[in-house]
Formats: C-alpha cells, sequence, structure tokens
C-alpha cells in the first residue's frame, strides 16, 4: 500500500517536526528564562546595594541608631532576601562592618554614590554558613555629604542560587507546558496514524471491489465478444444451410459439385467458429505475451480467407466486395486468429454502413521493401465523421440502434495485440465513405505459417 506508506511517512515527519520544535522551544525558553532571573537578580541586588549604601552612611554618620540598628535591619533583610550571603562596609581598607547595619533616604540625608553599583563574582571561603558559596557581588562607593573622611564602599553578596530560584518558576511552567506540548504531539500522532490506518484499509478494499467490477466487466466484454463474433459465422453458416436446403430438394436435378461447394463452405465456418472459440480462451489467460510474440500470420492469406468467410452474407446483402491483394505472401508478427477476427469485423462494419450495390474495397499493401504492411477496408456509405475518430473505437460506442459497440473495439484490441495498431483515416479521393486502416511491423516471410495452421 504505497499511499499507507508515504501518508505514515509525512505524519511521523511532522511528528518528529512538531517535537523537534518543542525541544527547540524549551532550550530557548530555558536559556531566555535564565538570562531574565539573571537580569532580575542584578536589578534586585543593585536597589538592594543602594538601599543598604543609604543606611550605611546614616549608621557611619552616627545616625539612625548607628551600627546596632543597622545589623538589625540586615538581619531582617534575610527574611525577605534567603539568598543575601554577606554584608561588608569598608572605608579606607578597614572593615566597618561586616553583615550588620540600618539607615534612612538617601537623598535625606545627603548620601552620594561615587560612581554606578558594581556587580562581579567570587568565592566566599572565609567561616560561617558562607563557607565555599559561589557568590554574585554587588559593590557600591559612596561619599557622606557632612564627613570629611574616606568614602565608604558597601559590598553584598547574593548567592549563586538566587538565579536558579528566580528562573525556577518560569522553567517550571515551561516544563508543563513541554510535557502537555508532547503529550499531544503524541496524541495527535497516534490519531493520524490510526486515520491512516483506517483509510489504507478503506482503499484496500475500494481496490478489491473495483477490481472485482473490473473481473466482471471483463468477463461481460468477453461474453458479449464471443457472441459477437459467433454471430457472423453463424449467420454465414444459416445461408449456406439454407441454400443447401434448397439444392437438395432438387431431387435428381441438384448438383453435386454446388452441394459439395456449400459442405465445405459450412465444414470450414465451423473451423472457423473453433478457431475464434479457442482465440477467446488464449484471451482470458492472464499472460499471453510470449505465446502472441512467437506467432506469426500473412496478412494477405488472413484477408483472402476472411473475404471467402463473409463473401454469403454479402452476397445476400447484394453487396460486392472488391479485393486488391498481392500475389506473394505479407508476413506479420502476431496471431492469425486474431488478425482474421479483426478483419472480419471491419468488413461486418463496412457491410452495415456501406450502400449496395456497394462495392466494399479490401487492400492490402506489401511492397518487398517497404517496413510496415497495411490493410485497409473501404466502404461507400457516410463514413466517419472527423471528431468521431477516436471514439469509434471505444467499448459500446455504435450508432446503430442494435449494435453493440464491440466489433471495432475487439478489432483494435486484437490488431494492438499483434503490434499493430487502428486508424479511421480520410477517404480516398473521390470518395465519401469509411476507411480503416491497420499496420504492423513486417516479419520475415520465411517464419509466415499458412493461415490454416491451427495454433
Amino acid at each position: 500500500m504505497p499511499f499507507a506508506w508515504a501518508a505514515a511517512a509525512w505524519v511521523a515527519a511532522a511528528a518528529a517536526l512538531a517535537a523537534a520544535g518543542l525541544v527547540g522551544l524549551r532550550h530557548w525558553h530555558d536559556r531566555t528564562a535564565r538570562q531574565a532571573a539573571a537580569q532580575s537578580v542584578a536589578e534586585r541586588g543593585q536597589w538592594l546595594a543602594l538601599g543598604l549604601a543609604r543606611g550605611a552612611a546614616e549608621a557611619a554618620a552616627g545616625r539612625g541608631g548607628g551600627w546596632g540598628a543597622f545589623a538589625g535591619w540586615v538581619e531582617s533583610l534575610r527574611g525577605a532576601e534567603p539568598d543575601l550571603a554577606f554584608v561588608a562596609v569598608r572605608q579606607g581598607g578597614d572593615t566597618l562592618f561586616q553583615e550588620s547595619g540600618g539607615g534612612e533616604d538617601a537623598e535625606a540625608s545627603g548620601v552620594r554614590l561615587a560612581g554606578p553599583v558594581r556587580m562581579g563574582r567570587r568565592l566566599l571561603a572565609d567561616g560561617g554558613e558562607a563557607d565555599g558559596v559561589q557568590v554574585v557581588t554587588f559593590t557600591a562607593v559612596l561619599e557622606p555629604a557632612a564627613s570629611g573622611g574616606a568614602p565608604l564602599e558597601l559590598e553584598a553578596g547574593f548567592a549563586r542560587r538566587a538565579v536558579e530560584r528566580e528562573e525556577w518558576t518560569a522553567v517550571r511552567a515551561i516544563d508543563s507546558m513541554y510535557r502537555l506540548g508532547l503529550a499531544t504531539v503524541g496524541a495527535a500522532f497516534a490519531l493520524c496514524l490510526a486515520l491512516v490506518a483506517w483509510v489504507a484499509r478503506r482503499e484496500e478494499a475500494r481496490e478489491r471491489a473495483r477490481r472485482r467490477e473490473e473481473h466482471l466487466a471483463f468477463s461481460g466484454m468477453l461474453a458479449n465478444g464471443i457472441v459477437h463474433d459467433f454471430r457472423n459465422p453463424m449467420s454465414s453458416l444459416r445461408l449456406d444451410a439454407q441454400m443447401l436446403e434448397k439444392e437438395a430438394a432438387k431431387g435428381p436435378g441438384a448438383r453435386p459439385a454446388r452441394v459439395a461447394e456449400l459442405a465445405g463452405r459450412m465444414r470450414h465456418t465451423l473451423d472457423r467458429m473453433d478457431t475464434v472459440f479457442r482465440e477467446f480462451l488464449t484471451l482470458a489467460r492472464p499472460d499471453r505475451s510470449a505465446a502472441a510474440a512467437a506467432d506469426r500470420a500473412d496478412l494477405a492469406a488472413c484477408a483472402r480467407e476472411c473475404a471467402e468467410t463473409i463473401a454469403p452474407r454479402y452476397e445476400a446483402a447484394g453487396m460486392g466486395l472488391d479485393l486488391d491483394l498481392p500475389d506473394g505472401p505479407a508476413p506479420i508478427a502476431g496471431p492469425s486468429a486474431g488478425i482474421q477476427r479483426a478483419i472480419l469485423n471491419l468488413l461486418l462494419n463496412a457491410l452495415q454502413h456501406g450502400r449496395a450495390p456497394g462495392p466494399v474495397r479490401l487492400a492490402v499493401e506489401a511492397a518487398p521493401d517497404a517496413p510496415r504492411v497495411a490493410l485497409e477496408v473501404e466502404d461507400n456509405g457516410p463514413g466517419i465523421p472527423r471528431s468521431a475518430r477516436a471514439k469509434v473505437f471505444d467499448m459500446f460506442y455504435t450508432t446503430r440502434p442494435q449494435g453493440t459497440g464491440l466489433g471495432l473495439f475487439m478489432a483494435r484490441l486484437a490488431v494492438e495485440h499483434a503490434g499493430g495498431r487502428l486508424d479511421a483515416v480520410d477517404p480516398r479521393d473521390g470518395r465519401s465513405g469509411a476507411r480503416l486502416r491497420m499496420e504492423f511491423p513486417r516479419a520475415a516471410a520465411a517464419a509466415a505459417p499458412h493461415p490454416e495452421e491451427k495454433p
């Protein structure tokens, strides 16, 4: 089932693409969340350093409760900022405060920064719970407006886990969305596979139904073809039997030569019916190309025999039949029985559409140096319009109420099976009837058997 495999491959490719997109989206969001968390921690650290710097300036100036109040404020900040690792205040190389302080509004106390808050990283390994902790430091240098002392330097450190804690909420949200997306893609993939399997089974059932319909149609076509091809020799056989009956009714005045002629024609017609029947049995077999390729036929001999077979019907209809056949053989590749069926169908079609007294022309063109051999049947009827020349060979196409639409179709089928082609061409100059022409590649003359040889 090529369609099912192709559809499944497309669904799998789409699912893989969607999964890859989700993975890429998660990595992008993780990186973005980490950057946003780092930015948030940086902003919090800068604002916290500014606030602590104001409190340190107040404590250094002896206002607001001094360093004791500043230490209480730092301790309270630890409850709001659990990632605060340390706070240190230095002046002139001396440490004035380590993890203690307090303060008021910077502008009210006259605190001015000597520069922007600086960020850095270092490993805090000088004792306590912060031993060996990687921290992010924020350093603010400030100058007390009312003091002539050296500038104060405040340094606050945040543990690295502050960034991880900040991005944890966003990562957890995207992780939930990622899992939901994967589940959705998996469910959609499973649903699509189930749909593909259902469509494949439905198409397989339809294909089986189509094959059954084609087999039934072919069986019907084969049955109609058998009936169609048997009606011609049976009509000739009936006419010969009637003439034989009339001749026998003359009693002693019957002509033995005429009786022998009619009996021979009847025997020949029965042989022809047997040949046609065996040809249809061959047509029903699935593989017959090798056997057909090994057959050879003489197109001129086939045309002569078909003219003899259908002559009684032409005589009964008052139609003439002109033969223009070469004296030598016209060898072609293909089964002679199928070629004879095609010629008989063309002659019958000319008889049905021609006008008495005719004549209908049957000609074979087989120049010794020509690469192809051709046969033409031309009547004097209304002809075939140019717009209908392709449709006349379609199955069941007919312009006669009592017609079956199988004669020309079966003729073309037999000709194409022999490697030739059958077409409706323009009539010759001075004529207005239908002109049907079949052409075959020339075969080696030595390989052509007599058309009466049984396959």
